[in-house]
């Protein structure tokens, strides 16, 4: 019995199970995703000899979706499970700035790797919502304050960086562009923002007018995000004339 409990095992039947519980479902750029990885025993004693976690995103390339992990943390070296027996490993893991934020279009969850000796790896997946820092909440205030509506975001791999990209839909006649993008990138002592102006005419005017799209580069201070969104909110406007 004991052999075909192992054979059983292996194939993943009766093996160990591993689950995460979060004690937050949502966390900002900069802070800790805090919770419990719970490792339960199956019919038979085992060895884990890895357990990690690591926060996961798609991103596009090359007409198409890729998955990528954007960083992997061990939570504990190995250990024996025996049959029945449950264990719990806290853990605190950073949410560094750069991590896409969970947007329309842009999906980020939470992976734990388990690897079994002699036995199916199991594993577990859970969704994180990835809210902006307060400096980045500051931007997309700012870009709200003057009436642009955030339609959603897209994650692409840019000179070996993941660089996530905000799409806003602009209010109607207050600006000659179809579109507004935003790239807020990290930086020492504030924010790197892009922005890009999308402007393509439609229906009879698309005859008489160019397309095109424009690109600018801001630093923005911490000192003047600290500022909130209505402080910025005028400079922006002002740049996004300029690329329009």
């Amino acid at each position: 019995m004991g052999f075909f409990k192992k054979m059983m095992a292996a194939a993943g039947i009766g093996s160990a199970r591993v689950d995460t519980r979060l004690q937050q479902s949502a966390v900002r750029v900069g802070e800790e995703l805090r919770g419990t990885v719970i490792v339960t025993g199956g019919q038979v004693e085992q060895r884990i000899e890895r357990l990690n976690l690591g926060l996961t995103t798609r991103y596009r390339a090359d007409e198409g979706h890729h998955t990528h992990t954007l960083f992997s943390h061990p939570v504990v070296s190995g250990f024996p499970i025996r049959p029945g027996e449950v264990r719990e490993f806290p853990f605190s893991l950073p949410v560094p700035h750069g991590t896409p934020l969970t947007l329309r279009g842009t999906d980020v969850w939470l992976v734990t790797d388990a690897d079994i000796a002699g036995g199916m790896d199991p594993g577990d997946h859970d969704p994180v919502q990835v809210l902006p820092s307060a400096e980045m909440e500051t931007v997309i205030g700012a870009a709200q304050r003057l009436g642009f509506t955030l339609k959603g975001s897209e994650v692409e791999y840019i000179r070996g960086h993941l660089v996530q990209e905000l799409s806003f839909l602009p209010p109607h006649g207050q600006y000659r562009l179809t579109e507004l993008e935003l790239m807020m990138l990290p930086a020492r002592g504030g924010l790197d923002l892009i922005l890009e102006v999308d402007r393509r005419a439609t229906g009879m005017a698309s005859l008489f007018m160019s397309e095109f799209e424009a690109k600018g580069r801001w630093f923005i201070p911490a000192e003047q995000l600290r500022r909130g969104p209505d402080a910025l909110a005028p400079e922006l406007a002002e740049r996004i004339r300029r690329l329009s």
